[in-house]
């Protein structure tokens, strides 16, 4: 009777044994070291360690869940927006290695088109970077900076002018930590913008414009000598063209050291 017992009790020990190890491993299968990624608002768990994570012009979120609905945001061409994130990173701030603010046409977790990307990015000195991915051409000015509040929280900011008008889009947020643990949120009908948009004129190079003495050498008329955008034509009592500055060519008229209009 004794032998029954220790031989059912041994058997009940190793099959616990067994069962730990075999939880253990499916716990740990697809992940090594630190397997919690970065968060805007729960753990894997479902544990809440951020609160409001994500604000857009000015209106806060409670982040909760992978996909969810908030209430549009509506902006002009010409203005600034500014997205605020607050990161909760478990294995400290410096081990936080990207976040990125997509405007995107969202159907599902496979089928999105981002049309314009802003893209924190530290490495492991802690040096950062700032990228910008804009096919679409619907933004000016993109900036990120990011800012330690604490040993685990971070607040990146972005700010970016609008220049062309969108229709209600998506937003998507993405991070991943120093081991390659990542995290994406989907905020639907996040978006938009209205409004005529901006032509920034292009420059023009500056014409180029030969000396008044080479122009003479080439056979332009004294009279007939272009000057620089900016200077005026003068003739000096030798006959000679000289280019000057509007001020300076009154003064030597004034002093009858140019020949009068």
């Amino acid at each position: 009777m004794t032998k029954v017992l220790l031989q059912v009790l041994i058997v009940g020990i190793l099959s616990s044994v067994s069962l730990f190890a075999v939880n253990a491993f499916a716990e740990n299968a697809n992940c090594s070291r630190d397997c919690e990624a970065p968060t805007i608002g729960a753990l894997d768990n479902g544990q809440q360690v951020v609160k409001n994570g994500l604000t857009i012009g000015g209106q806060s979120v409670n982040v909760e869940q992978h996909l969810q609905s908030i209430s549009t945001q509506a902006f002009s061409t010409g203005n600034t927006v500014k997205v605020k994130l607050l990161v909760y990173e478990n294995d400290g701030v410096r081990g936080l290695r990207h976040v990125s603010f997509a405007i995107s046409d969202y159907q599902d977790d496979n089928h999105h088109s981002d049309k314009a990307t802003i893209s924190f990015d530290q490495d492991f000195e802690g040096k950062q970077s700032v990228s910008v991915t804009d096919d679409a051409h619907l933004l000016k000015g993109a900036t990120a900076t990011a800012t330690a509040l604490d040993e685990f929280n971070t607040s990146v900011e972005f700010s970016f002018t609008i220049v062309k008008p969108f229709d209600t889009s998506a937003v998507i947020v993405e991070s991943w930590d120093a081991d390659h643990s990542s995290r994406s949120n989907v905020f639907l009908d996040a978006v938009k913008a209205y409004g005529n948009p901006i032509i920034e004129k292009i420059s023009q190079p500056e014409k180029y414009v030969l000396a008044p003495l080479k122009q003479v050498k080439a056979g332009v008329a004294p009279e007939k000598v272009q000057c620089r955008e900016g200077f005026e034509l003068v003739i000096r009592s030798t006959g000679a063209p000289a280019c000057v500055y509007p001020l300076t060519a009154e003064t030597l008229r004034n002093w009858e050291m140019v020949a009068s209009r």
